[in-house]
């Protein structure tokens, strides 16, 4: 019953996508198969890909040395552009293969889709209430998967503040409901690569714009104190809320990274 259900919700969709001033309540996210098999090849296929994207910008790589290699990890960085998995994922591409969290928008293009099945992206709708997509991570992370999760929750759109957005609920609830060890990450620089609301500063036929990048990986978040306290929002808002504390500290203290002079 419940297969037919989503078929029909597929057929509905399908046709309404055919009409701009018709809007479905049925979105990629509700159509998703979330009991999709780890992609191991696909990872280790594109991994090297997106290093080699990487070489079009100068690309700085810190604290590397801060990954278990005896564990499975949920990787945590700040967020300010839609390239920042391109940057964060793919230099620890040798360590195995990671989940992604994307904006449901992004499954509507079809050559996406096709990506995601790779790379292990699922979506997420912005501002839904569900925790089906925390539940998703969180059995993920049980079962030895890595995972890249934004802890933000969306994009920060003024990252020259010099601070991180708020944590999320569901960011907190994920690493108190796991033992996976939560790694900070901070990146500066790529929102010159790609900048909300512009067109890419790099791509085929654009010639290379160099833009100094930053990814500096921190040494995994203590929170075996938090995750002895009995499970609450209280307790996720703390645990979210150190996460973010070992985001700052990972900042440069000479302020942010101010670089448009720096694009060629």
């Amino acid at each position: 019953m419940q297969e037919l259900k989503k078929q029909q919700d597929q057929k509905l969709f399908q046709e309404k996508s055919k009409f701009p001033r018709f809007k479905s309540n049925v979105g990629p996210a509700d159509l998703f198969d979330y009991n999709y098999p780890t992609n191991k090849f696909g990872f280790k296929l594109v991994g090297p890909f997106f290093n080699t994207y990487m070489k079009g910008f100068r690309v700085t790589i810190e604290g590397r040395e801060n990954i278990p290699k005896n564990s499975n990890i949920i990787l945590m960085p700040n967020h300010i552009s839609h390239s920042d998995s391109a940057f964060v994922a793919p230099p620890l591409y040798k360590f195995g293969p990671f989940h992604f969290i994307a904006d449901e928008k992004l499954f509507k293009s079809k050559p996406f889709r096709k990506l995601a099945k790779l790379m292990n992206v699922f979506p997420v709708r912005k501002k839904a209430k569900s925790m089906f997509v925390v539940e998703h991570a969180i059995n993920k992370a049980k079962q030895g998967d890595n995972i890249l999760w934004y802890p933000e929750g969306q994009r920060h759109k003024n990252p020259s503040e010099n601070k991180c957005n708020p944590g999320k609920l569901g960011s907190g609830m994920i690493a108190h409901a796991v033992d996976t060890p939560i790694i900070p990450v901070f990146i500066a620089g790529s929102e010159f690569a790609m900048p909300i609301g512009r067109r890419p500063q790099m791509g085929f036929g654009m010639g290379f714009r160099y833009i100094d990048v930053l990814v500096r990986y921190g040494k995994p978040v203590p929170l075996d104190d938090l995750r002895e306290l009995p499970a609450s929002k209280e307790t996720s808002q703390k645990v979210v809320d150190r996460i973010i504390e070992h985001i700052e500290a990972l900042r440069n203290t000479n302020g942010y990274i101010d670089q448009t002079h720096k694009i060629k």
